[in-house]
């Protein structure tokens, strides 16, 4: 048996020999440990996600799939990593929104291009929910812009901090009603969401699996979510966009991508078995119980949908003039 392996790996590197490396890559993939660079800090919900993911992919695969806390500039260093790594499928980036479609706009220059890494798939998201502090004078986003527009300036909300999605999910709704709110910047999103439940603060816009336990307790008021559809786990409030502001969309988002260049069969591969992953049944349960929903968007789909999150808030970054430089 041992020398039919042998024979059979000496056929394998004769072939490679006489075949474009390219092509002996996508037939061994993975042949070596592969780096997942995630380009945050350990323990966030992105974290927590990759290596659910890493080690599904490391069982199947034979080989490690290492998780790389590789943090700094919003995410930029990574980018910049993976964009200059051989396009062969052994460093991948996992990522939330900001450095595929935000960074690129608040940046003069992140040192990469986000449209050229090769999309893989977009895998989970969770919408976010508008909560006001439970005394806050409206039960309703339309109570809360008509409130705003009867007190211009004076209404205070949080994020986690300057040029993060939860400011840009702020601003949208600014930019579509008009109102003027005075935003409040935060070191991380727990401090903003402490804030409303001391009623220091009016509002913050923060993902549904933190807000509602928050809810479930009374300690604020729930008023929206920012998906297309109501949320699995806050079924009874309504989107910002039934609320009556059509278009209104805020999610945050995790997704797979390579090196700018990687072969589609690798990138079909790697797909084919991050979907698998995610349907392993702790897998999924602990996904559940992250309040995320699988998406599992196909490397064509996703590189649409980057396309239109990219739209989407470039819009809101121009419009509003904020930059991180």
């Amino acid at each position: 048996m041992r020398s039919r392996r042998l024979f059979a790996a000496a056929l394998s590197t004769a072939a490679c020999a006489m075949t474009p490396a390219v092509i002996c890559a996508q037939e061994v993939y993975p042949s070596r440990p592969v780096r997942m660079i995630m380009p945050f800090p350990a323990g966030s919900g992105t974290d927590i996600l990759a290596r659910l993911i890493s080690e599904q992919l490391s069982r199947k695969w034979g080989h490690a799939v290492t998780v790389d806390n590789m943090s700094g500039a919003g995410g930029n260093i990574g980018g910049q990593t993976v964009s200059r790594a051989a396009p062969d499928g052994h460093t991948l980036l996992f990522v939330p929104a900001p450095p595929l479609v935000i960074n690129q706009f608040m940046y003069k220059n992140t040192g990469y291009e986000a449209a050229k890494l090769a999309p893989i798939s977009m895998i989970a998201s969770v919408p976010y929910a508008l909560v006001a502090r439970k005394d806050f004078p409206a039960s309703s986003v339309k109570e809360l812009i008509a409130y705003a527009k009867a007190n211009p300036g004076k209404m205070t909300y949080g994020s986690s901090s300057v040029g993060s999605t939860a400011q840009l999910a702020a601003l949208q709704l600014q930019l579509m009603t008009g109102v003027d709110m005075v935003h409040v910047p935060y070191r991380g999103a727990a401090p903003a969401l402490n804030d409303v439940l001391g009623g220091h603060i009016d509002m913050v816009f923060d993902i549904v699996s933190t807000a509602l336990p928050m809810w479930e307790a009374g300690k604020v008021k729930a008023l929206g979510t920012g998906g297309k559809t109501r949320s699995r786990i806050m079924p009874t409030i309504p989107t910002i966009d039934e609320a009556g502001f059509p278009g209104y969309q805020a999610l945050t988002w995790f997704a797979m991508v390579g090196p700018p260049g990687t072969p589609n069969a690798i990138i079909d591969k790697i797909y084919r078995d991050t979907i698998d992953a995610v349907k392993v049944p702790e897998v999924a349960d602990r996904i559940r119980t992250l309040g995320m929903d699988v998406t599992s968007l196909s490397p064509s789909e996703s590189a649409k949908f980057f396309a239109e999150e990219s739209a989407l808030w470039g819009k809101i970054v121009r419009d509003s003039g904020i930059t991180l430089d």
